[in-house]
């Protein structure tokens, strides 16, 4: 028998008398579509390949990294519902107090 987790409050999840809910969360690189000027004289493939041979395998790792991040979670009915309430956790984020100086 597989034994599920809430990914949020740590509970065991038994699936015979509890529905688990997955959330699954992607975050990606927003990429704005614009149309480059392109100088006619310069050959952009070769500068790319000069750029991708320079480029060490942990400067490519981070870079990969740094555009796509994925995961799934599993949750319990009630983290569901708290999840459903604040998804991005807008809530946690405390206003900090300054002066009037």
């Amino acid at each position: 028998m597989i034994h599920y987790t809430c990914d949020r409050c740590k509970r065991n999840i038994d699936t015979t008398c509890q529905t688990r809910y997955v959330v699954k969360i992607e975050v990606q690189t927003a990429h704005e579509d614009c149309s480059p000027d392109f100088d006619d004289d310069v050959d952009h493939l070769s500068e790319l390949h000069q750029v991708l041979e320079g480029l060490t395998d942990d400067e490519i790792d981070d870079a990969q990294s740094d555009t796509c991040l994925s995961g799934d979670y599993d949750l319990c009915p009630e983290c569901h519902k708290q999840y459903l309430k604040n998804p991005l956790g807008r809530d946690a984020l405390l206003p900090l107090g300054f002066s009037n100086n």
